[in-house]
């Protein structure tokens, strides 16, 4: 897909609905792919201020095919080099342009809405230059030219594409509590992982996990953190209440008793915590049905 949308050449589109007909809450706005080269005679020829692009909040995913680009942020100045995706949200102090001399070809997608914001916060957290695979660009790329090829024209198929191209980044970028099949732990953090699961959920504080792993706490919490995407106490109370979970599908016992089981000496905090995982209180969870016949629904950490 992604030597079709350059084979057509530099096109763009924009897209908007009336907010006050359809409120929802990830739409894509615009769509382009271009190849800009400095001209003298225009000053800068390609530069965005993150300030002075209005009020209205929105982000931007823009993919670095060829050339390079110039951008600030964080105080920090940065070349965007082939390969890297850049990802910003609006209004911020940013500034992306183009240096003289210098040429820059990329695609770009701008997405708005509550959701869209939200998951960018934490998008950026990881950014905002990442590299992501061929397949993952592919993907970008395809969702790029079906916003150019006319596939977002309506609000609800805008808002499907919205939804898709962040659910992507998120599955790429964040970390959910599970560790890829082709991923390979470092022994010492092996260790530390498997002394929590075989705890079957019950407590294991961040001090044992160090001292299996054979690492001061706090260097263990560093390569920890590296290797799994979160700190261990986190990923320890991720397993706790997977465990939990799994437990109320599976036993009949009161919810105390089983927030017991799982290291929980207060039931209404445990309850607390459960719903901050899992959106609905124990008691909910055990009688909707909704979880019903399957394993224990995958979760992300709670911040």
């Amino acid at each position: 897909m992604l030597s079709s949308l350059v084979a057509a050449g530099p096109r763009a589109v924009s897209l908007a609905f009336p907010k006050e007909r359809y409120r929802l809450h990830a739409m894509v706005t615009s769509a382009g792919y271009d190849l800009r080269r400095y001209d003298p005679r225009q000053g800068r020829f390609y530069d965005w201020d993150g300030l002075r692009r209005g009020d209205a909040p929105f982000v931007l995913l823009q993919h670095t095919l060829s050339g390079r680009g110039r951008l600030r942020y964080g105080g920090i100045q940065h070349e965007v080099l082939p390969g890297q995706t850049m990802l910003l949200a609006f209004p911020h102090d940013n500034r992306y342009w183009l240096a003289p001399g210098d040429a820059w070809e990329f695609f770009w997608i701008c997405l708005n809405g509550s959701e869209v914001l939200r998951l960018w916060r934490q998008l950026l957290e990881v950014g905002p230059l990442v590299r992501f695979g061929p397949a993952s660009i592919d993907r970008l790329a395809r969702a790029c030219g079906s916003v150019l090829d006319g596939e977002a024209s309506s609000p609800a198929r805008s808002s499907q594409l919205a939804y898709s191209i962040a659910m992507h980044l998120a599955d790429e970028m964040l970390a959910w509590g599970e560790v890829r099949a082709s991923s390979k732990r470092p022994a010492a953090i092996e260790r530390a992982v498997s002394l929590v699961h075989d705890g079957g959920g019950a407590p294991v504080d961040v001090g044992r996990m160090a001292a299996v792993s054979g690492y001061s706490r706090y260097h263990f919490s560093r390569l920890f953190s590296a290797s799994e995407g979160v700190p261990p106490a986190r990923y320890r109370l991720r397993v706790r209440m997977e465990e939990a979970a799994r437990r109320l599908q599976t036993e009949p016992d009161p919810i105390n008793v089983i927030a017991m089981r799982c290291g929980f000496a207060d039931a209404n905090y445990f309850t607390k915590l459960f719903r901050r995982f899992y959106g609905v209180t124990p008691r909910d969870f055990r009688r909707s049905g909704m979880f019903a016949g399957g394993p224990a629904p995958a979760i992300q950490t709670a911040r």
